[in-house]
């Protein structure tokens, strides 16, 4: 039995809606379906019920599910323990961000697993009221940049390395009414709207709600202006106003708001680079250097200098 169809079934079981599992997965639709219909053929039952995009779990569902999440959960204690024998190495990792932190986590959150002897301190770079670390003090600094922004790339000391590209996504909450095109929206139909926004005044980050609506030929409405990430998650999904968010932060905000709706945008330059970086080999430390290697294998990156 296809391990891969199995766990995305879990993921579909969890979120219950076709598009948003997909887009949480980075496959498509059709490859999320064809994952579905393999399993539920090898298994000869249905294990959903289908209503367009939103589904549920039937009575077979249900069950398979029970027993599926304890396989799966077994399996992955035992990679972990038959790999943790290599990571021995102890120590602190201290990382600082400009970005969403729990982009990070699940990579941290692994390796842990592996070497629950290294532990962490990890600082934010967003609100304007933290004092910014002394970057000599720093293992790795994760950050999102946009077309342009070349913040350190010059620096003699730190190594960059890309970990990812996403897009941007519109969040909305449901309960005022407002309903939006799933897929490419037009930033120009919010002018009427209010925008939950981040502090714009620490200059490691930019909130790019404005630059959005600027390009799209308005100055935005800010009905809230927090750092707080759960705060303006929860305001969204009230109907107060919308938020332009990452889509890897999708996950996170419809578990605390099941509610929430979301919209792709459309005409607009959306992409962002995640990337981390590191000091050069003789400045960083051996727990450094170990995290450093689980993380190129984790995003599935070649370890080069």
């Amino acid at each position: 039995m296809n391990i891969q169809n199995i766990e995305y079934f879990l993921q579909l079981a969890k979120f219950e809606h076709v598009s948003v599992t997909a887009d949480f997965l980075n496959i498509s639709q059709p490859s999320l379906s064809k994952h579905i219909a393999a399993l539920e053929r090898e298994l000869g039952l249905k294990l959903f019920d289908r209503t367009g995009n939103r589904i549920s779990l039937n009575k077979n569902g249900e069950q398979f599910a029970q027993y599926a999440r304890q396989a799966v959960d077994l399996l992955n204690i035992g990679i972990n323990c038959a790999k943790r024998s290599v990571y021995d190495t102890k120590g602190t990792i201290r990382i600082a961000y400009n970005t969403y932190a729990p982009i990070l986590t699940d990579c941290i959150s692994e390796y842990t697993k592996l070497n629950p002897l290294i532990s962490f301190q990890v600082t934010s770079m967003l609100s304007s009221s933290t004092e910014l670390p002394a970057f000599d003090k720093l293992d790795f600094v994760l950050r999102a940049s946009r077309q342009g922004e070349d913040w350190l790339d010059n620096d003699n000391f730190w190594i960059s390395q890309q970990l990812f590209q996403e897009d941007y996504v519109l969040i909305y909450g449901t309960a005022g009414g407002l309903r939006l095109p799933e897929r490419g929206l037009d930033v120009s139909s919010l002018k009427d709207q209010y925008f939950i926004v981040m502090y714009q005044e620490n200059l490691m980050w930019s909130d790019i709600t404005y630059s959005l609506c600027f390009s799209a030929g308005f100055y935005p409405k800010v009905y809230c202006r927090t750092d707080e990430f759960l705060v303006k998650v929860q305001l969204v999904a009230s109907g107060a106003a919308v938020a332009i968010i990452p889509k890897s932060c999708l996950k996170d905000a419809m578990s605390v708001a099941p509610g929430l709706a979301y919209a792709s945008l459309d005409r607009y330059d959306t992409i962002r680079t995640i990337s981390i970086m590191r000091r050069k080999k003789s400045l960083i430390t051996e727990a450094a250097q170990d995290f450093w290697r689980f993380v190129l294998d984790y995003y599935g990156l070649p370890n080069e200098e």
